[in-house]
Parts: C-alpha cells; sequence; structure tokens
C-alpha cells in the first residue's frame, strides 16, 4: 500500500513547478526574439545579394540602431548574425565573405557619425571572417578572408585606431602570412609605437620579394637606421634616392642627406638634395635643406624658391605624408576584393534561395 507524500513535500514539489514554468517563460520569449533577428539579418543578406543594396544597409542600420550597445539585445543580435554566417557557411563559405563585406560597408557608413555601431559592425566582420575561416577547411577563401581583415584594418589605421587596426593586421597574416598589405601595415603601427626590430622583420620579405614596393622600402630603410643599421639603410636609401619621382624619393633623399652630414660629407648630402629638387621642383623641403647643409659646411647657397610658383597649391610634404597610415599597398588588395564581389553575391543569393544580382556593384 503506498503511503501517501507529506503535503510538505507536495508543497515543496508545487513552487519547483512554478518555478520552472515562470523561468520558461523569459526563455521562450529570449528563443523568439533570437530567432526574430536572425530572420531579419537572414532578409537583409538576402536584399544585398540581389542588388539592393542601399535597401540592406538600410535594414541593417535599423537592426543595428534597435540593439544598444552592452545591453542584452546587441548580445542577441550579435548571437544571431553569428549563428546566420554560420549556417551560410555549412552550406558554402565564400557566401559569407558576402556577408563581411557588407558589414564592413556599415563600418565605413557608421564610421563618422556612429562610432558605437561602427564599433559593432567591426566586430561583426570578424566574427563572420572568423566563422569563414573555420568552415574554409581547405584554406580556399584564405586570401580574400585576409583581404577583407586587412581592407578593414586599412580604415581604421585612418582613423587612428591603431589598435584595433593592428588586431585585424595580425588576423589577416594568420590567414595570408605574406599578404603585402599586412605587412606593409602592422609595421608602421608597430614603427609609431617604436618596435623598429618588430617592423623591420615584418617589412623584410615584402621588401625582398617585391622590390617595387618603394614604401615599404623606405620604411624598412628608416627602422635600419633607428636600430642603428647604418650601412644597410644607406644602401636602400640611396637606390630609392636616385630613382623615381615621388614622395618615397624626396623623403629617402633627405634621410639620406641626414645621414652624409652627421659624418661630415656636406659636398655629398647638398648634391643628393640638389638631384632630387631637379626632379621634384615642387618640393620646397629639398631647397631648404640644400641651403642649409651648405650653409653647416660654413658656405652660402642661394636660395631660390620662384619655380614654385608655378606649381599651385603647394602638396602635403613627404614627411607629413610618410606619419599617415600606409595606403600603398591597399589599392591593390581592395581592387581584388571588388573584383571577387559579385561571385560572392551570387553564392550568398544561391544559398538564401533568392534571385542573384545581374548587374555589377560598386
Amino acid at each position: 500500500m503506498r503511503r501517501a507524500l507529506p503535503s510538505r513535500r507536495l508543497g515543496a514539489i508545487a513552487l519547483l513547478l512554478c518555478g520552472v514554468g515562470s523561468m520558461a517563460a523569459p526563455v521562450g520569449a529570449a528563443l523568439r526574439e533570437q530567432a526574430k533577428l536572425e530572420t531579419a539579418y537572414r532578409q537583409l543578406l538576402g536584399a544585398w545579394a540581389s542588388g539592393d543594396e542601399e535597401g540592406a544597409l538600410a535594414q541593417l542600420l535599423r537592426l543595428d540602431q534597435g540593439a544598444p550597445a552592452g545591453g542584452r539585445q546587441a548580445q542577441r543580435l550579435e548571437h544571431a548574425k553569428l549563428a546566420v554566417g554560420k549556417a551560410i557557411a555549412r552550406r558554402q563559405p565564400e557566401a559569407l565573405l558576402a556577408a563581411a563585406a557588407l558589414e564592413q560597408r556599415a563600418y565605413a557608413d557608421y564610421a563618422g557619425k556612429r562610432p558605437t555601431l561602427a564599433a559593432e559592425a567591426r566586430r561583426a566582420v570578424a566574427a563572420l571572417l572568423g566563422a569563414h575561416a573555420s568552415a574554409d577547411r581547405a584554406g580556399r577563401g584564405s586570401t580574400h578572408g585576409a583581404a577583407l581583415f586587412s581592407s578593414l584594418a586599412g580604415e581604421l589605421a585612418v582613423r587612428s585606431q591603431a589598435t584595433a587596426a593592428a588586431d585585424f593586421y595580425a588576423r589577416a597574416l594568420a590567414l595570408a602570412p605574406r599578404q603585402p598589405a599586412a605587412l606593409l601595415g602592422l609595421a608602421a603601427i608597430r614603427e609609431l609605437h617604436g618596435d623598429y626590430a618588430a617592423a623591420a622583420e615584418l617589412l623584410a620579405p615584402l621588401v625582398a620579394e617585391r622590390p617595387a614596393a618603394r614604401e615599404a622600402r623606405l620604411r624598412l630603410a628608416v627602422c635600419l637606421v633607428r636600430l642603428g643599421r647604418v650601412d644597410a639603410a644607406e644602401r636602400e636609401l640611396r637606390a630609392l634616392a636616385a630613382d623615381g619621382a615621388d614622395w618615397v624619393r624626396s623623403l629617402a633623399s633627405q634621410e639620406l642627406s641626414r645621414l652624409l652630414a652627421a659624418r661630415g660629407d656636406y659636398g655629398s648630402a647638398g648634391a643628393v638634395l640638389t638631384a632630387a629638387a631637379a626632379v621634384l621642383p615642387c618640393d620646397p623641403s629639398l631647397p631648404v635643406q640644400a641651403a642649409l647643409v651648405a650653409e653647416r659646411a660654413g658656405g652660402a647657397m642661394p636660395l631660390d624658391l620662384s619655380t614654385l610658383g608655378a606649381c599651385g597649391e603647394a602638396a602635403e610634404s613627404a614627411r607629413s605624408r610618410y606619419a599617415h597610415a600606409p595606403t600603398s599597398e591597399l589599392v591593390a588588395l581592395r581592387e581584388d576584393v571588388a573584383a571577387a564581389l559579385p561571385r560572392w553575391r551570387r553564392s550568398l543569393a544561391q544559398v538564401l534561395g533568392v534571385a542573384p544580382h545581374a548587374g555589377g556593384t560598386r
């Protein structure tokens, strides 16, 4: 014969069941909200894949604005984007690159006036590209994943967000260890922070593989000077100062002149500057420094800046240009991304079951 449960035990069980029911309600609501966010994200990705870039960005903005940073809704949206991204990557890893490219464009739109949303978009790019790398086990898309990392790193660096830019450049190099844009960009950041050895280590293989990378060669030479490796630096500076008609030649000539003057060879120092000024007549730094070198040598050199009158508005100085985040290697990289983007969007359209975009993209 079964014994009846004591009333106290029955009461405890009833309370436990009520508690489970009360917890299930918010959990169910959270799951429904997550599902809504995932649906909305898939819809805007479908618009992007179909060619409605403006509509997709507008929908993404509304979605992002509805999830204030730091709140639960922002976490749910972050999880929703990643869940959708992983589902896409399981079907076709390449399609996820299109989603990452959309988030990168959103970053560019947000960066000027919506810094909080820009930070969220930046994190979304990193998460989606991370999911792509995990799904792309054969590594066929690693070059393009690295290109998207570097492209956004370049935008971050231009906006003086050096720490975030260094992180993205490092992620790019993890996928493509010899990518020129990432090597040059990360080296410039290391140089900016005084880590000349790390900068030189990044630049040396780039220069060895791409002798035409003049900015990389200049930055390597400057780092070598800072490291006390003057002979190697001078060889590189001499080569750069004898060729080209760009800001790299101007600054290489100025740096070489400083090395020569420091050891008392004022004649050679002045000759380097004069030769560069003949090729770059609109650069006022060169004749001015040539006159200063002549004065240090105990002589005098007439300073004639009359040729500048025909040059129009003064251009940015070579030294100022050097202080900017480098973009020389990003140009070709972004052209490659732009060329691949229509294919990524077609893959995304196929995964999402929408009509692919028939025309080109900006």
